[in-house]
């Protein structure tokens, strides 16, 4: 890679993208990094996001949930009846690594409505994946809902341990998490069919239309990033169908998506917590990659062979083709253990966290977004798994970076959440 003096990049560098972590601040910036480095958001963050689940009262869960069921009872079948293309998720279930807990499932009915389920039916439902009877992340309809996999409870380690080989600092210190309530998550990336009937059912203009600056997009003749005025997830400046991840869309695009979603099904969606997002890529495994010691062009779309026409000759490459140099239709590649596509590497993904350190200081232990304690920066907010742009060294399941809230880049989109 060769070094820039260019002021719009920041240090420390990434070798894995050429690219920098972001810092505090829009100052700052050095040589050698890739990363744009942008002033804050205009807009103000809010301390509290809708679906944020934490600070809630055990005694209070209980009867939140009663209404939940009884709000969703009551409203799935006859919200936005005007508007019959959309409709709650189906949601599957995800593959279980500890003992059951009692009262852990969750079930939906034909109207979409969601019950608890007793302890034999949540054997039942866990005991076997739902992979096989899924035709991976194939949409005959993108006008429908995401397909949702429910995610159970459970305790896991978050973060990377020091001995872990590529580890950043950031990534630590590894910390116990407690995922106290089921929640769903979807099976793909959001992709450019679905986000497209979102703008066309709006009017929405995204970030990247509408700030002037447009997409940030990799120019491998520069060796660099830059933003380019004409690109936006219309023409993230490569092809796409509709199957493809959408990217060129900022945190405030996502975050007007999952309104228009909940609005459109009657459901609160939401971003995942980073927590969440975490667990769900690790399904069970303590390991960097939840795909082990397989190889990374059957799980991932990163910076494999194929990349040489984009790579600096500096660039560590993973020794296998995945025959994508830039994004992959949604479901490309094989599914972690939970059944969920393309956790890492295609595209990354936006989290409802600020943006912190690391882990020192008081992260929340209940799998909840940690917002503004402990100086959390909520003009940026984290994102995780890597994308088509990534080295193996940050495809793994504790890696994590932060962009702007308001930038768009074309390596970046979404997957959406429910809480349960």
């Amino acid at each position: 890679m060769k070094p820039t003096t260019t002021p719009v990049f920041v240090s420390p560098v990434r070798p894995q993208f050429c690219q920098s972590r972001l810092i505090h601040g829009s100052t700052g910036c050095a040589a050698g990094a890739q990363w744009p480095c942008l002033p804050t958001a205009q807009d103000v963050q809010s301390k509290s996001l809708p679906g944020s689940r934490g600070g809630i009262p055990k005694k209070v869960w209980g009867y939140r949930l009663f209404f939940i069921v009884l709000c969703n009872w009551l409203t799935c079948s006859t919200a936005y009846a005007g508007n019959p293309v959309i409709g709650p998720t189906a949601i599957e279930t995800a593959q279980p690594n500890t003992p059951l807990v009692a009262n852990s499932g969750v079930k939906t009915d034909a109207s979409g409505a969601i019950s608890i389920l007793d302890q034999n039916d949540v054997v039942k439902m866990y005991a076997s994946i739902t992979a096989p009877q899924f035709d991976g992340c194939k949409l005959s309809n993108h006008n429908a809902a995401p397909s949702m996999v429910a995610i159970r409870p459970d305790h896991f380690q978050m973060g990377s341990p020091n001995s872990e080989a590529d580890r950043y600092s950031d990534e630590g210190p590894q910390h116990q998490v407690t995922i106290p309530r089921p929640f769903a998550l979807s099976r793909c990336e959001i992709t450019v069919g679905q986000f497209k009937q979102f703008i066309k059912d709006t009017g929405y203009q995204t970030s990247a239309e509408t700030d002037g600056i447009g997409c940030y997009i990799w120019n491998p003749n520069k060796s660099k990033w830059e933003p380019q005025a004409e690109n936006n997830w219309k023409n993230p400046g490569f092809a796409q169908t509709d199957e493809h991840p959408v990217v060129c869309v900022s945190w405030q695009d996502s975050q007007r998506y999952v309104q228009w979603l909940s609005q459109r099904t009657g459901v609160l969606y939401r971003l995942p917590t980073e927590a969440e997002w975490e667990y769900a890529a690790r399904a069970g495994s303590q390991i960097a990659r939840y795909f082990g010691d397989a190889s990374q062009c059957e799980y991932a779309n990163g910076l494999g062979l194929e990349a040489k026409g984009i790579a600096a000759k500096d660039w560590k490459l993973a020794n296998c083709s995945d025959n994508v140099v830039y994004t992959a239709p949604v479901g490309s590649f094989k599914p972690n253990a939970f059944g969920l596509y393309d956790m890492l590497g295609n595209v990354y993904e936006w989290t409802l966290d600020c943006w912190h350190e690391n882990y020192g200081g008081t992260p929340p232990e209940d799998g909840s977004a940690w917002l503004e304690a402990d100086k959390g920066d909520c003009s940026r907010r984290v994102v995780r798994g890597g994308s088509w742009f990534d080295d193996p060294q940050n495809l793994r399941s504790a890696s994590r970076i932060r962009f702007n809230s308001d930038v768009a880049l074309n390596n970046a989109g979404f997957r959406v959440a429910r809480a349960l």
